[in-house]
């Protein structure tokens, strides 16, 4: 089966990207004849090797640039020789037929590719050895980008007819994932100052009365001042009053016994305040627990609850007798059986609780808790 034949257009930027590769320049200048083709010019060095000038050709009119001769300057034209003699542009120009017509108008209405690749190549992007992959633009080269600021190859491309872009996967960095910053989540308390401002005065006298600090901390708060006084703070101030009331009655020839007297009491209030208990501590418990009296409410209590507990507990061994019993004479499935069991077991421990607490009870009205 023959292969399909290329379009125009394919065949032209087919041409363009084969003579690009090999070092040609694609210009600016478009075709005097087709007016829409930009010139191909072949680099200096092959010039200067053959002792020539350099060759332009169109890749649309020219095809290739065998036969063609070396682009000259055309020599000035009189105005007598111009009207009787055609120009070389005017022998050269051909009539294109009615399809040539309507791919130009329908392109004239569209950007040019040919110009919009000149253009970037212009500035510094690359007509690369691949089409565009997207079926409604066949035939066009696909351009990649100029190279990066350090100098290494960027491997992004581009089609100028559809716009579309793509990227090597194996230019593509490895570490291009960057985790975005973690911003903390925590909020800062408020100072205590803030606070305060924007607090109600209701729950300001609340805060005050119960001696609530903005912090949140339950501390002593001096009332009036709002000063808060430390254990520390409390002692001293106790043996500057004391030290002060000893100086005063030397001073004032206070009896020894009453002076004796005055510094007992301020040895008692020190300790006191040394031995005085945390509040929130249970007090110790009681070595020799006294059982009590029968006449007590708490002994009638204590006995009310073992009679309660005691007919409880004839309950629950009644129930499980009357299970246990239907377990033998009934003859159904096992998951009848295993329904049995587990209501054996319930029973079970519902009955050692009972006797747990039972015992607690008994050992409470005979040696007291």
């Amino acid at each position: 089966m023959p292969a399909p034949a290329m379009s125009q257009l394919e065949t032209i930027s087919a041409i363009l990207g084969e003579y690009m590769l090999k070092g040609w320049t694609l210009t600016d200048l478009h075709c005097s004849e087709c007016k829409t083709t930009p010139l191909m010019r072949e680099p200096s060095a092959i010039a200067e090797r053959d002792n020539r000038e350099r060759i332009q050709f169109c890749a649309l009119c020219d095809g290739r640039p065998q036969g063609r001769v070396a682009a000259r300057p055309a020599p000035p034209v009189s105005q007598s020789s111009a009207g009787s003699t055609p120009s070389s542009a005017t022998i050269s120009q051909t009539i294109s037929p009615p399809e040539s017509q309507a791919q130009s108008k329908v392109s004239a209405s569209e950007p040019d590719p040919a110009e919009s690749i000149s253009n970037l190549l212009l500035k510094g992007y690359s007509l690369l050895g691949e089409n565009c992959p997207n079926p409604s633009c066949r035939g066009i080269p696909l351009v990649g980008y100029p190279r990066k600021a350090d100098g290494s190859k960027d491997g992004r491309k581009m089609c100028v007819s559809c716009g579309g872009r793509w990227v090597d996967e194996s230019s593509v960095p490895t570490d291009w994932v960057r985790s975005a910053p973690i911003t903390s989540t925590t909020q800062t308390a408020p100072s205590s100052r803030s606070v305060q401002d924007g607090e109600s005065p209701r729950s300001r006298k609340r805060r005050e009365l119960y001696g609530i600090t903005t912090s949140g901390t339950n501390q002593s708060v001096c009332k009036g001042k709002g000063k808060e006084v430390g254990v520390g703070e409390f002692e001293r101030k106790a043996k500057e009053s004391e030290s002060k009331l000893v100086n005063q009655a030397v001073s004032e020839n206070i009896a020894p016994e009453a002076s004796d007297e005055i510094e007992q009491t301020a040895a008692g209030a020190r300790k006191t305040f040394s031995t005085r208990p945390t509040p929130g501590i249970l007090p110790a418990p009681i070595s020799r627990p006294t059982p009590p009296s029968p006449d007590s409410a708490l002994f009638a209590t204590l006995s009310t609850t073992s009679d309660s507990l005691s007919e409880t507990l004839t309950r629950l061994s009644r129930s499980l007798d009357t299970t246990a019993s239907s377990l033998g004479k009934r003859s159904s499935s096992s998951q009848d059986e295993g329904k049995c069991f587990v209501d054996i077991k319930l029973h079970t421990e519902a009955m050692k609780d009972v006797l747990g607490v039972l015992a607690q009870v008994e050992r409470a009205k005979r040696q007291g808790y």
